[in-house]
């Protein structure tokens, strides 16, 4: 019972983890996002010194946001994301597929294996999405599916299909988000005019290098616990 509360806890912290993010580069900050993320309280160490410094740069936004951020952040995410009103290619477009193709272009053959990911597991992009399957929101969201799949199997004692989940988890970590985020993110800090956006780049980049850590461990403990069912 132990190791299941501790292993039930750490997916629910790593799925609402993802699922923040992934709102955060979906679409620009509303007055509910915006009061929710003021009453939250930020950990001061969390072993990765990037995600450190991200809550804490989030926080003192937070504390002094400006006279008008809805407006200042919606302005913000339009150029940094989408490029509105630049001349030129600064911006940090949201698409694995910009970041991994030669002629940085979107729908290139990362978004097909992003694809082939969500088609694994049954999953199809919502038709009001009218994005590729490779923006950073999706990627997001496909890892917090993944976490709401491994916490069914826990739920279940199913400590084989646990093991399962948790290497396709790394699988899709390394093999995309490592393989573009930290890139982009260096981006959004570049183009960005608010430390809000700065902030979310520090922390979206310091929070997958640790979870590549976190996985790490659980692919080795998972696999040991799954032995002892056999």
């Amino acid at each position: 019972m132990e190791k299941i509360s501790e292993y039930s806890a750490i997916i629910a912290n790593r799925e609402n983890l993802y699922q923040f993010l992934e709102r955060l580069y979906k679409i620009e900050v509303d007055q509910t996002l915006l009061n929710q993320m003021e009453g939250m309280v930020f950990p001061a160490e969390c072993g990765e010194d990037e995600l450190d410094a991200g809550y804490q740069m989030l926080e003192e936004y937070l504390r002094h946001p400006g006279n008008d951020p809805l407006t200042d952040l919606a302005v913000d995410y339009a150029r940094v994301f989408l490029g509105a009103g630049i001349v030129g290619n600064e911006a940090a477009y949201p698409y694995e597929s910009v970041y991994t193709s030669p002629k940085r272009l979107i729908m290139q053959e990362a978004r097909d294996q992003v694809m082939a990911a969500f088609r694994a597991k049954g999953l199809t992009k919502v038709e009001t999405q009218d994005v590729p399957e490779d923006h950073i929101a999706l990627e997001l969201e496909f890892m917090a599916y993944l976490c709401r799949e491994t916490q069914q199997a826990i739920d279940g004692d199913d400590w084989a299909a646990v093991s399962v989940y948790i290497e396709e988890q790394m699988d899709f970590l390394t093999k995309h988000l490592l393989n573009w985020v930290p890139a982009f993110c260096a981006d959004i800090e570049k183009y960005a005019g608010t430390d809000f956006y700065k902030a979310v780049a520090k922390v979206t980049t310091g929070y997958l290098r640790l979870e590549r850590n976190i996985l790490e461990d659980m692919i080795a403990e998972t696999y040991i616990e799954a032995k002892h069912k056999c």
